[in-house]
């Protein structure tokens, strides 16, 4: 098992393109086909660069993903309501991810956003997709050790681990449960 680095995660859309497209359009039909998986996706906005690469493995494993940067009815400048419609949103995803590299941690919202998924729906549906700087280990904060987490696997496809194991189910089928 092992963590995305930041500089895989940025290559990820030329590896996707160069021997997974067509892979990836089939999740795409899939998520068409079946019922609609929406994602929430917590992150920091210090990690633009990264923000649509995840929302794009994410969506190559079956998905659409929401986030709030690209939801018009979010107000400019965070206030009140910014909290009350991100509220709405994650309550009306299926499933929350946290991006989670050491700005998501280090924001005011993200935690917040993380909290909120917990008390909203049941812990199955909340997950950690750790980002590291290099291929070291992911320590996190302490919370973050309770919450499902998004690696890939030794056989090299995505999944999702409960916290304290090394057995995982597919992300893809993960996505739609």
């Amino acid at each position: 098992m092992s963590y995305i680095t930041k500089n895989e995660l940025l290559t990820y859309p030329s590896i996707l393109k160069s021997y997974a497209l067509s892979e990836a359009r089939d999740n795409l039909k899939l998520e068409k086909a079946n019922a609609e998986v929406v994602v929430f996706l917590a992150h920091s906005h210090k990690d633009e660069e990264l923000i649509e690469n995840a929302r794009l493995l994410i969506a190559s494993q079956g998905a659409k993903i929401y986030v709030d940067y690209k939801d018009p009815s979010m107000p400019p400048i965070t206030s009140p309501e910014t909290a009350r419609l991100l509220k709405e949103r994650i309550k009306a995803c299926k499933k929350f991810i946290m991006l989670a590299s050491n700005n998501a941690l280090e924001s005011k919202w993200v935690p917040w956003e993380l909290g909120f998924a917990d008390s909203a729906r049941l812990i199955d549906n909340v997950a950690i997709f750790p980002v590291v700087d290099r291929d070291i280990a992911w320590k996190g904060n302490e919370y973050v050790g309770i919450y499902q987490r998004i690696e890939k696997a030794d056989s090299g496809v995505w999944a999702v681990f409960p916290p304290g194991t090394t057995s995982g189910t597919n992300l893809s089928d993960s996505l739609r449960s």
